[in-house]
């Protein structure tokens, strides 16, 4: 009885602990939404878009091409001289980096200002396979959804501590309710193993 009480007690503070991460990743994502729209970047050498999967259920993603987008945005604004598209190939064989890119140069920015890290797997791959090509350069905007926006500025930090770093979030894409809920589930998890491994 008093072993079975103890895994009740463990269960119930699991529990509470799971729901209390991912009602600080929801507030974080707020947080991030509403500094992007109030208070955008100052001027910075590059805007790093992070990627995502390309095709969703057989069409392409919106959420991918809402970081696009706001990377554009950045661009266009004056905000960032470059754009880096981070990410690597997909199941289905679209590489994120280049279907970023395309999209970015049919909505105006010339090619030669899109640069490219095409091998990342996870959000600590797109830092840190991304930190040759930034070797040289101080200010960073780091463009993501606004869940994935801090975990990203977290691992960014570890990486590049000498950096200037600024974040930029993607407008909503349309997701529903139960969809974005998955993703910030997903994005506690995400967390752990940033907190656990992916910190080096």
């Amino acid at each position: 009885m008093k072993n079975l009480k103890m895994i009740v007690y463990l269960l119930i503070l699991a529990g509470l602990t799971f729901f209390a991460a991912l009602y600080a990743v929801y507030r974080s994502e707020q947080g991030a939404v509403r500094q992007s729209e109030q208070q955008p970047p100052h001027k910075a050498d590059v805007a790093m878009v992070l990627g995502n999967i390309v095709n969703r259920h057989g069409k392409p993603n919106p959420c991918l091409r809402s970081r696009v987008e706001a990377g554009v945005w950045l661009y266009r604004a004056g905000k960032a001289d470059y754009l880096l598209m981070s990410g690597g190939t997909d199941a289905d064989g679209s590489n994120q980096a280049e279907a970023m890119r395309e999209m970015a140069v049919k909505l105006g920015v010339p090619s030669e200002k899109v640069w490219l890290e095409n091998q990342s797997q996870t959000t600590y791959q797109n830092i840190k396979f991304s930190t040759l090509l930034l070797k040289d350069h101080h200010d960073v905007i780091i463009v993501s959804d606004g869940f994935h926006l801090p975990r990203g500025l977290w691992l960014a930090r570890h990486q590049w501590p000498e950096k200037d770093l600024q974040t930029f979030a993607g407008r909503d894409c349309g997701d529903s309710a139960a969809v974005m809920w998955r993703k910030r589930v997903r994005e506690v998890l995400a967390w752990v193993k940033a907190l656990v491994l992916d910190h080096g």
